[in-house]
């Protein structure tokens, strides 16, 4: 059963479900199975809305995003506010604030003065490192999948496969840190990201040279196993020096 969890009124019901057909507004992204939307309520606020064309065990695509963000929400870490997400026969829609955004992390990098960049790359470990430490992988840790704010801030975003095990495993942390190095601008330094993989093994207590050097060994063998493959929709990435 469906819980929309900022539906005032049967009007708002009846917008989300309106939102499952048709086009809602402006459509933002479509992958197999999944399409976005900006749209705009019928009381004027503005929501994305995440649409799942796909059939479900236990629970929706919609509702384990809006378990993720609602979790990672109450944890202090930076993601939209989820505000509904209801499920119908084959597919569930997933309804969140929209975020004002100048650029995703990745073009702000590619476009921002040295200092400016230093503070995103400050501000991204402490993302990541808020994020590994409660125990959550994101496991699409890419720099477009982080949006920066009116007020300069990040926001992590996509959060659909985002997962937190019982038993935590470096290995996907390992994962996380290589889709950020493979997705990070040319014009960010060999300096920089040298300093940030430092600054996240230092924040995750990784402080053994052997620790230290198995994790950097795992992260490139990832980094280079996503160089090899094909992006699955249409994205390109840049490789700068490592």
């Amino acid at each position: 059963m469906d819980q929309p969890q900022s539906e005032e009124d049967f009007e708002m019901r009846s917008f989300l479900e309106k939102c499952l057909k048709g086009s809602p507004g402006e459509l933002l992204r479509a992958v197999p199975g999944r399409e976005t939307y900006a749209v705009e309520t019928p009381r004027g606020a503005n929501w994305v809305v995440k649409r799942f064309n796909s059939a479900w065990w236990l629970r929706s695509q919609a509702k384990r995003e809006f378990d993720a963000i609602s979790a990672l929400r109450a944890l202090g870490i930076s993601v939209p506010r989820p505000l509904a997400y209801i499920e119908r026969g084959g597919g569930s829609l997933l309804a969140m604030e929209r975020i004002s955004s100048g650029s995703t992390l990745r073009e702000a990098l590619a476009t921002t003065a040295t200092a400016e960049s230093e503070r995103l790359m400050a501000q991204l470990l402490e993302l990541v490192l808020s994020l590994h430490s409660a125990g959550w992988h994101h496991r699409d840790l890419y720099l477009h999948h982080i949006l920066v704010d009116a007020r300069g801030e990040l926001v992590l975003i996509d959060l659909g496969r985002a997962r937190r095990p019982l038993w935590v495993r470096r290995r996907w942390f390992a994962k996380d840190i290589a889709a950020l190095l493979f997705w990070t601008p040319r014009e960010v330094s060999d300096r920089e990201r040298l300093r940030f993989l430092i600054r996240y093994m230092n924040g995750m207590k990784m402080l053994k040279r052997g620790e230290r050097r198995r994790f950097i060994m795992d992260v490139l063998l990832r980094r280079e196993r996503m160089a090899r493959h094909r992006p699955r929709h249409g994205e390109s990435a840049e490789w700068g020096p490592a």
